[in-house]
């Protein structure tokens, strides 16, 4: 009798937030095998799968989207930084995720044209494909009936190795004591909404652990076909990163939207309860007879407990997001871009305009950064071809 397959719970629980490949996968290490076999049809079978999963977030079913509004400026120290930190999280998940679906569907791109290509075959390359030709051969693949994928546009800036913290700065006071009733009347108007994202996140945690599974079955499908040989290596360990992507965008997906639905409830609760519970608007003579403090002090006492509780949804939260993949949509094209770039950025220091307060290291920046994205691109070509 077979044992069952883990839960979406129990495969979190076994996955870490940063990107790692996995000890084992189908064809390397143990099963690694010296020589070349092919079965094509089968190769081709299992490049299908990973493209259709690819461009599978094309249709954005399970993409997060966050409005304009949806970081909240916040007097309230402690929600307001965590607040921005979902945000931040958010923006970047989003990138991350079109990054990984498009890396997916790029492998099984370059998979089927290593079954048709005898020159790749011995080669420990996956050669290039055009970005010109993207849509066209995902459509031939697919009979023509392929979805819109993020795959037939640029990569984004992050790509393929970037990551951003998510831990709150060690030089702000967490604490209420900066809180006034004025402050916290502004801060829990109407107007002022929390988007919970928590719905979004949570099918994309789904369909995460369903690529992850899609990851391992093409890679053993790919093992059995069989396939040997330098370009097979080549593309099991492209996809054994992908997978290890995958698995931490998975948990990053799942912390937030615990913490987004989390913060959303927290911030109702006090919405709703803030003038019972710190009576705000309570005149000074009421306050001369009973004895019952301020405003200011009520509104403090009354913002201890949530503030508390906004650490502790902090303290549960995903501290960083990361992605490192193999840079399969890196193309001869892709470098010279780069290079170009890389020249146009160039600043003329002695055209500085005389209101141009930017210093020497501000201007020289944009050309550093794409210097560092550039030798990402080189590293990715020499992997991978």
């Amino acid at each position: 009798m077979r044992d069952p397959s883990p839960t979406s719970t129990e495969l979190l629980s076994q996955w870490d937030a940063v990107p790692k490949s996995p000890g084992y996968w189908p064809g390397l290490g143990n099963e690694h095998s010296d020589g070349y076999e092919i079965d094509r049809a089968g190769v081709r079978a299992a490049a299908l799968g990973l493209v259709k999963i690819g461009t599978s977030a094309g249709n954005d079913k399970y993409f997060a989207q966050y409005p304009d509004r949806f970081c909240l400026s916040l007097n309230w120290n402690l929600p307001g930084s965590i607040g921005e930190l979902l945000y931040y999280a958010g923006d970047a998940f989003s990138r991350f995720w079109a990054d990984l679906y498009a890396e997916t569907a790029m492998a099984g791109l370059l998979i089927e044209q290593c079954a048709q290509r005898y020159d790749l075959l011995e080669e420990p390359l996956l050669g290039d494909i055009a970005r010109s030709r993207f849509e066209e051969r995902i459509a031939a693949m697919l009979g023509g009936n392929s979805p819109r994928s993020r795959l037939f546009t640029t990569p984004s800036k992050d790509y393929p190795k970037s990551s951003l913290s998510l831990e709150l700065s060690e030089e702000v006071d967490y604490g209420v004591g900066h809180m006034t009733a004025e402050r916290a009347k502004e801060d829990f108007s109407p107007d002022k909404r929390f988007h919970d994202n928590s719905p979004h996140y949570s099918q994309a945690t789904d369909a995460l652990i369903e690529l992850v599974r899609a990851l391992q079955s093409r890679a053993q499908d790919l093992r059995d076909s069989p396939w040997r040989g330098a370009a097979a290596d080549n593309a099991q360990t492209a996809l054994r990163q992908i997978y290890g992507n995958a698995t931490a965008l998975a948990v990053v997906a799942g912390g937030l939207a615990t913490a987004t639905s989390r913060y959303a409830e927290l911030l109702d609760w006090c919405r709703h309860n803030f003038d019972r519970g710190a009576d705000p608007d309570r005149s000074g003579l009421r306050e001369f007879w009973d004895f019952g403090g301020t405003p200011d002090s009520r509104t403090r006492a009354f913002l201890e407990e949530p503030n508390r509780e906004f650490m502790t949804l902090y303290e549960g939260m995903p501290k960083r997001i990361e992605q490192n993949l193999p840079g399969l949509l890196i193309t001869d094209q892709t470098l010279a871009e780069s290079r170009t770039r890389i020249d146009e950025l160039r600043p003329d220091l002695n055209e500085r305009l005389m209101n141009d307060h930017r210093t020497e290291e501000d201007l020289w920046e944009p050309r550093n950064q794409e210097q560092e994205r550039l030798l990402k691109y080189e590293e990715a070509e020499k992997r991978f071809g």
